[in-house]
């Protein structure tokens, strides 16, 4: 299936999301917080990157951010992952480029739907230009 790298600092969630993604039959390497996370980022392979959105001293929108700067090629699709209430996350999915977005209190079912929907859909990101379409 899909090498997914999942970037959130609270080990409790981390430990479920994995054992969600493994079963259904992922790779999946977690990164507990941010420091770093840029080069986990940059391993071959990755098709999905599942970022947390809070957390402390650099936050998903910013890391999001440092990952496209020094990796502009990145072919790996990016997933915000929140507490947060549904419009805003996925307003700030939209705002930062990133193709999902998934609540953390998302039931197994739905965490599983949403990762797929995500990695069948088509990549428009284009090399040296993260966020643009094809026209």
């Amino acid at each position: 299936m899909a090498r997914i790298l999942l970037i959130d600092d609270d080990p409790v969630y981390s430990d479920m999301a994995k054992q969600r993604l493994e079963r259904a039959g992922h790779e999946v390497t977690v990164h507990l917080g941010p420091f770093g996370a840029t080069a986990a980022a940059k391993r071959p392979g990755i098709d999905l990157i599942i970022l947390d959105v809070f957390m402390p001293a650099l936050q998903g929108p910013d890391l999001i951010e440092l990952i496209h700067q020094t990796r502009p090629r990145v072919r790996a699709k990016i997933m915000f992952c929140s507490s947060m209430d549904e419009g805003p996350l996925r307003d700030l999915a939209f705002r930062h480029d990133a193709e999902g977005y998934i609540s953390k209190s998302a039931e197994r079912n739905d965490f599983l739907s949403a990762v797929t929907a995500v990695l069948q859909r088509p990549t428009y990101r284009t090399p040296g230009n993260p966020g643009e379409t094809p026209s």
